[in-house]
């Protein structure tokens, strides 16, 4: 379930993790590597959906993330780039 999180469309990390195939644990991790755009919020983790999205199209490996990077602008497909 969306939740707008200063304008922008956010998820769980929970929900994050279903979303990627994956732990919540290493969304969190993604996260803190500024692999993954969110907040803290109310003592819970949300991820931007757009960031989400991104990752999902790219990879989750962070070499593709770097590459990414490199080659993706925000208007392309919402890589923080």
């Amino acid at each position: 379930m969306e939740t707008m999180i200063n304008g922008t469309p956010h998820v769980t990390a929970a929900e994050a993790a279903q979303f990627l195939h994956t732990t919540q644990l290493r969304v969190l991790m993604l996260l803190k590597r500024n692999d993954l755009a969110g907040c803290q919020a109310e003592g819970e983790w949300f991820v931007e959906k757009r960031s989400l999205d991104c990752l999902k199209r790219h990879g989750i490996d962070p070499p593709e993330m770097a590459a990414c990077r490199a080659a993706c602008s925000s208007s392309a497909c919402g890589c923080k780039g």
